[in-house]
């Protein structure tokens, strides 16, 4: 048998050279990876999302707490100021007059009007309450009746 093809002597060809010498790429399809912004973006967006919510139910939980304290503090003191007037006989009626303007302070319509109701109500209370244990639950829920009311106040014009 012959190693010659259309006249070539094919046994003197070194066929790892030529194996070696071959562009494979040439017979590849061309293929790009598609770009994935859209997938890196929506797991961050996730996370971020998942913070958001985190930092949003924190809040509502500590303004939960705050409403909550304000509200066993405003029951106590309610309760405190029934006995006060009702232990305190010879100042019923000026406690009451304290106890009502003190709740004067939460329509006020102006910043300055509240401080300055809140100012003469503190005077007042200095002023009428004879004793310490007295003066300092009157004081105390006129305190907490500012604080109530701070929200509200922040907003007013002054």
């Amino acid at each position: 048998m012959s190693d010659k093809v259309n006249g070539f002597d094919i046994s003197k060809i070194d066929v790892s050279s030529l194996i070696k010498n071959i562009d494979y790429s040439a017979s590849m399809p061309k293929f790009t990876q598609p770009a994935m912004p859209e997938i890196i973006p929506y797991g961050k967006l996730q996370l971020e999302e998942q913070q958001e919510f985190k930092k949003l139910f924190q809040a509502y939980q500590e303004e939960s707490l705050r409403v909550l304290r304000a509200i066993e503090q405003n029951t106590a003191n309610l309760y405190t100021l029934v006995d006060l007037i009702s232990k305190n006989n010879e100042q019923q009626d000026e406690l009451i007059a304290i106890i009502a303007e003190v709740l004067t302070i939460a329509k006020a319509k102006s910043k300055k009007e509240a401080e300055s109701t809140y100012t003469k109500v503190m005077g007042r209370i200095t002023q009428t309450v004879k004793d310490a244990e007295t003066l300092a639950k009157v004081a105390g829920y006129a305190t907490t009746v500012w604080q109530l009311a701070q929200p509200i106040i922040d907003k007013l014009p002054f």
